[in-house]
């Protein structure tokens, strides 16, 4: 076996107990990152993680929402992480990633009415393309306060790309072996330019690696991008609340997921408050595994954007 490599970032406030919950079938892990000094916090940022993740990706994410004045809660998708783990791992399904994710907002949704404190949803990658969807379809989209994502699974970066027989087959492979499950492979030089965080994930064993799906997950989350990419069916247009803020945030050097795919998703987004962010020189996990100083350019941006957006909603009369 080959030894662990430490996670690279060192927290400056305290990583939260993980904690447990039983929905639907799946015990799921999740974990809830208060706002740093005990002050009330600003918002909550609900955050998606990405294909293959888990909660230790998001720590330093969580810890700088955290000594910025925000709480944050993750949760271990059905598939992933410590809700899935071994023969687990990679299996679910459109059905499900919506089904779980709407009792994860429904719960964070009373916490924080109950507070007073708006509710962001941010998701990176894979997680960024269910967040574009959730605004479009969620049962509770309206009363989300806004929608962040990095790096968002619409449209896969050429270099990623499968070759034209396995897109063919992908539908058929979904029905037929919905749960077969095949290593798709950790492209770490397309993931960040840090090598910390490169040794990291290569180590990171069984959590990160093998990056195992399954044929049914593969093709939901490839028909998901797509649904936001079409801008002629109108499921863009039609569907995303005008009133809602959107920010995305994409490396400009990204060969996982395009970035031009972004630039398009924010021409037909109807938001009157939308904004795309590209960062040349870097790749794509720009929140989560890239370098120190290019992961503090981009927290400045998502920070300041979340500060202009958390203003504290009216409490209802009793």
């Amino acid at each position: 076996m080959s030894k662990q490599t430490a996670y690279p970032y060192k927290v400056q406030t305290s990583v939260p107990e993980l904690q447990y919950e039983t929905f639907d079938g799946a015990k799921f892990a999740y974990l809830f990152w208060p706002a740093a000094g005990g002050v009330p916090a600003k918002a909550r940022i609900l955050l998606i993680h990405g294909f293959g993740e888990y909660t230790k990706i998001q720590h330093r994410l969580m810890d700088h929402l955290a000594l910025a004045g925000y709480e944050s809660f993750t949760f271990d998708q059905r598939g992933a992480g410590a809700t899935s783990p071994g023969k687990l791992k990679g299996l679910t399904n459109e059905y499900y990633t919506f089904h779980d994710l709407e009792h994860f907002v429904s719960k964070n949704l009373a916490e924080c009415q109950e507070s007073h404190t708006p509710l962001f949803l941010w998701g990176h990658s894979m997680g960024g393309g269910i967040c574009l969807n959730y605004a479009c379809q969620g049962l509770h989209k309206n009363e989300i306060a806004g929608y962040a994502t990095s790096g968002p699974l619409i449209v896969l970066h050429p270099h990623s790309q499968p070759n034209k027989a396995t897109l063919v087959m992908s539908p058929l492979l979904a029905k037929m072996l919905p749960n077969v499950r095949i290593d798709t492979g950790l492209d770490l030089e397309g993931i960040t330019s840090d090598p910390q965080y490169r040794a990291f994930l290569q180590n990171d064993k069984p959590m990160s690696v093998p990056l195992y799906g399954s044929f049914r997950q593969i093709y939901d989350f490839l028909e998901r991008g797509k649904k936001l990419a079409n801008g002629k069916t109108g499921y863009v247009s039609r569907n995303f609340p005008q009133d809602k803020p959107v920010l995305i945030q994409h490396g400009a050097d990204d060969t996982i997921n395009d970035p031009s795919a972004s630039a398009n998703f924010i021409k037909i987004c109807p938001s009157k408050d939308k904004i795309l962010k590209t960062y040349p020189g870097m790749r794509h996990s720009i929140l989560s595994l890239e370098t120190d100083s290019n992961f503090e350019d981009v927290f400045r941006d998502l920070e300041e954007w979340l500060d202009n957006h958390s203003e504290k909603p009216a409490a209802t009369a009793a």
